[in-house]
């Protein structure tokens, strides 16, 4: 119910506020996984701060940061190697039924 999803990782603790407080002002309530440890230590070396929302915000959390400018339309896109993936795994899903 209210599970956390992870949309984007910042390097920096600075742009990871900056985009969380973005998403609050618009009621996108935002959470920081790992904040602590990327301030208290080496930045990026625990791979970063990991901005979450909650599943049911996951969508407008990134349609919003698509419109503010934070995240572009093709950072949210399947790669072509993950759609080939998928594409080999759906095979073997067809086979299984």
């Amino acid at each position: 119910m209210n599970e956390l999803v992870t949309i984007r990782t910042f390097s920096s603790s600075i742009d990871f506020e900056m985009v969380r407080s973005y998403l609050e002002s618009m009621g996108v309530a935002c959470f920081g996984l790992d904040e602590v440890m990327n301030r208290a230590y080496i930045a990026n070396v625990n791979g970063g701060v990991k901005l979450q929302v909650r599943k049911a915000q996951v969508e407008e959390a990134i349609t919003l940061l698509i419109d503010g400018g934070y995240l572009k339309q093709e950072d949210v896109e399947p790669s072509y190697e993950m759609k080939w993936i998928d594409r080999i795994i759906s095979k073997f899903r067809t086979n299984e039924e």
